[in-house]
């Protein structure tokens, strides 16, 4: 089949309806006259699915190149799985007054356990965060219990640099003693 002017529109209006009619060798044609066009690799792409080419790897590499949205290319491939759809959750907006009024909308926490809470987590040691900067402070604060702690999960977080901090907690051993 040769690939006419008017094939070649439809091709490009609804790809899906010309696949069955054309080869791989005549979507190569096209790709070599039409280098840029995303809806020919999208085709080629198609066709090899089609098909079970061998290729199809490839393919999708070079189509993902030459696409615009590759999105689509997942779509194109399988076209009956549905994609998960992310749970929305609407809120309803509401004017600062309305919102002041409605006593359900307002936090029904007391604020000085708010307060009391917020104090509780930013005392607590977070290991996550501990830097030999921290240890470091620790120690300058007189602090030696905590900075031996800091420097022991220093150690375990850098194990090259254990024999440093092991050498800080000897230190502060020597100070406390």
């Amino acid at each position: 089949m040769h690939i006419t002017k008017e094939i070649f529109n439809d091709l490009i209006k609804s790809p899906e309806r010309i696949i069955k009619t054309i080869d791989n060798r005549q979507i190569r044609e096209l790709q070599y006259k039409f280098p840029y066009c995303e809806v020919i690799y999208n085709l080629s792409l198609l066709k090899s699915n089609e098909t079970n080419d061998i290729n199809f790897t490839e393919i999708l590499a070079e189509c993902a190149t030459h696409s615009s949205n590759r999105r689509n290319l997942f779509k194109l491939t399988h076209p009956n799985k549905n994609r998960m759809t992310k749970n929305t959750h609407t809120s309803k907006s509401y004017l600062f007054e309305e919102w002041l009024k409605d006593t359900t909308l307002l936090n029904t926490k007391n604020k000085s356990d708010c307060v009391k809470e917020n104090i509780t987590k930013s005392t607590q040691d977070n290991n996550f965060l501990t830097t030999e900067t921290l240890a470091k402070i620790y120690v300058e604060q007189g602090h030696y219990e905590r900075a031996i702690q800091a420097y022991e999960i220093l150690c375990l977080k850098y194990p090259k640099k254990s024999s440093f901090f092991a050498n800080q907690i000897k230190t502060i051993n020597n100070k406390i003693n």
